[in-house]
């Protein structure tokens, strides 16, 4: 007598049971789907390795990351209603990882260059390189090509490297796994010069009295890596950036973190119309 009545009511709950997974499928493919259309790594967030020497552009300060494309990141990331997240991490292995999808993307004006488009894909400009040579001012080298047949230090994997030895091709490059390496080999009279990016040499200027640096040099278009297979990333990326550009959050940041004289480069300003230059700098 009881045997149908059981058989309704666990017919009912089986009913109702698969009804609620159903809904729960659809609402987390939703939810999947709204909350990580970008394909991040992390839903919710984006991830960025970053330089932790690099001053003023990436650093640690208070052990904490900071600097100009570190602040410029967490706004683009806000435009893009997403949390930062950063790992420092050494230069030569940042592509590779980024590529990998170890991260989504990294705090570091990278330059674009065929061969690194190779690896991964780029955002649209974040600045345009420029690059000077350090050395000390009991044996300074005044010009870039100054360092021909000398011993000069870079950051391993870097771009500067090809860029010296077709500019200059005498010269002998030492590489080091980081600035302040480069700078302790400079100071210990193992290397003749140091060659790197235009605020990084000022930083490197202003921080040691005994040092100076050459004029700059055009090193080349400079760009967030982002993984060929995410388009849709690249896209909130550049969306993002521009935002940042209109609303004068990028000017008001140059501004902030880089030493007084650097203009942001002419090319940038090309690049995007209508966009700010720094106060008190020529266009």
């Amino acid at each position: 007598m009881t045997a149908a009545p059981t058989r309704r009511r666990i017919g009912v709950a089986a009913v109702a049971l698969a009804a609620g997974m159903s809904l729960a499928a659809c609402g987390g493919a939703d939810a999947g789907s709204d909350s990580n259309s970008l394909g991040t790594i992390d839903a919710g967030a984006i991830s960025f390795a970053f330089r932790s020497d690099d001053k003023p552009v990436s650093f640690v300060e208070n052990g904490k990351p900071t600097g100009f494309l570190i602040e410029l990141t967490q706004a683009m990331a806000a435009k893009m209603k997403l949390t930062p997240k950063y790992t420092a991490t050494d230069f030569a292995s940042m592509l590779p990882n980024i590529r990998n999808h170890k991260y989504d993307s990294a705090a570091f004006g990278t330059l674009a260059t065929p061969a690194r488009k190779e690896v991964t894909d780029f955002t649209s400009p974040v600045s345009f390189g420029e690059a000077k040579m350090v050395s000390r001012k009991d044996a300074a080298l005044a010009t870039v090509d100054a360092s021909a047949g000398r011993t000069i230090a870079i950051t391993r994997g870097s771009e500067l490297i090809p860029l010296l030895k077709q500019k200059v091709p005498t010269v002998t490059v030492k590489e080091f796994p980081n600035i302040a390496a480069s700078a302790n080999a400079l100071t210990a009279g193992q290397v003749d010069g140091l060659f790197t990016g235009e605020t990084t040499a000022l930083d490197l200027v202003t921080k040691h009295p005994d040092y100076t640096s050459s004029p700059s040099i055009t090193s080349g278009e400079t760009a967030l890596p982002v993984a060929k297979d995410r388009p849709a990333l690249k896209k909130a990326l550049d969306d993002a950036l521009k935002s940042v550009i209109d609303d004068g959050t990028y000017t008001r940041l140059f501004d902030k973190w880089n030493p007084k004289g650097v203009a942001i480069p002419s090319d940038m300003i090309a690049a995007y119309p209508g966009m700010q230059q720094r106060p008190g700098a020529g266009s």
